[in-house]
């Protein structure tokens, strides 16, 4: 097997290495997927030979993974077989193990998850400051980001918009919904914040998530050092951003990270384990610890720890009543995800028990 550590600036590993072993065949090469489309997907080749060189390629996804539970996504890495024919795209035959996954609940009241972007290191959550700031919404993209594992950041653009004592509200405002996490302002037109292109060494992925409009495009271009993606004009009617990606896209930055950029998102459902929104509530899971009673839901009980903090000033109601809230409707998903898992099971079984019956019957001529 050829040994591709030549390509660690793009985020291999010797995990990677050792996995790529087990499953690919002589004459397979690993390729990491830069765009997924239904039956295809445009993939990225390295050259082991050459360290800054690499091909994009058409891979065809077999029928097995097609299917979503198997799909690969936007940053996944794959192991390409060469197809026979010259004509033919090569074809993606293994999706490598995930390092982190970052995922949404899907759109509508389908009980699943939707897989945004794969082997991400760090997210930027946009959020502009031309009215689109929410920090209940930051506290929903923080829930997704938690659960992936990944080193969340929020940028707020748009901010030579603003007076000096506005972008200073507005930058405690996020600060409050997102405690350890780092908060910056930017502005394309002045220049970005210095610190950011820092976070994109050789060898870590970011994605950027965020509403429609708020310029992650227009980060990504700054970022590239050229206009790759389309940006558009702002409204007249209301002088917002427009959306303009429609779909997920990994991009090499010039100094050895990548990014992927992605739609803007109307709805972002709850899709993540209890464990990651205590991270995002880190003040008040520490505070729910010193309350009289273990199942103490924080609303009236005696001794309740949260409540005497919230009289004190201490505690921010708004973070109570927005954690109550993420936090049902984590609940009412998880007991949909178990409904919709026995059902399929139920179907998969009369399927099945079908399929016998007609072999039965087969056999009795």
């Amino acid at each position: 097997m050829n040994d591709y550590r030549s390509i660690q600036s793009w985020g291999w590993g010797p995990d990677l290495q050792t996995q790529f072993d087990c499953l690919a065949r002589p004459g397979d090469a690993p390729g990491r997927a830069l765009r997924v489309h239904a039956d295809r997907c445009l993939v990225w080749l390295p050259d082991p030979d050459r360290e800054r060189d690499g091909v994009e390629v058409e891979a065809r996804l077999p029928k097995r993974l097609r299917r979503r539970a198997r799909r690969p996504v936007v940053g996944d890495w794959l192991v390409i077989a060469p197809s026979q024919d010259a004509r033919a795209p090569a074809i993606a035959t293994h999706v490598l193990p995930r390092r982190t996954c970052l995922e949404r609940g899907a759109a509508g009241r389908a009980a699943r998850g939707q897989r945004i972007a794969a082997n991400v290191d760090l997210v930027f959550i946009v959020s502009s400051l031309d009215g689109d700031l929410s920090p209940r919404r930051l506290e929903r993209y923080l829930s997704a980001v938690r659960a992936a594992g990944a080193e969340p950041v929020i940028l707020l653009t748009k901010a030579g918009a603003l007076s000096e004592d506005a972008l200073a509200e507005s930058l405690a405002r996020a600060r409050a919904a997102a405690p350890g996490v780092d908060v910056h302002a930017l502005d394309v037109i002045t220049g970005l914040h210095e610190g950011l292109p820092a976070r994109l060494v050789a060898g870590r992925t970011a994605a950027l998530v965020g509403s429609s409009g708020v310029g992650k495009s227009t980060l990504v271009n700054h970022l590239l050092g050229r206009s790759r993606m389309a940006t558009g004009d702002v409204r007249a009617r209301d002088q917002r951003g427009q959306h303009t990606t429609s779909h997920r896209e990994l991009l090499w930055l010039p100094g050895g990270g990548a990014v992927i950029d992605t739609p803007g998102m109307r709805e972002f459902a709850i899709w993540a384990p209890r464990a990651a929104l205590g991270e995002v509530f880190p003040e008040l899971e520490r505070r729910a610890h010193e309350c009289r009673f273990a199942d103490c839901r924080h609303e009236r009980e005696p001794g309740c720890a949260i409540q005497a903090a919230i009289a004190r000033g201490e505690l921010d109601g708004e973070r109570l009543a927005s954690w109550r809230a993420l936090e049902r409707e984590r609940e009412a998903t998880a007991a949909r995800a178990v409904v919709h898992e026995q059902r399929a099971r139920e179907r998969a079984l009369s399927k099945h028990y079908r399929e016998v019956q007609r072999a039965r019957r087969r056999r009795k001529g």
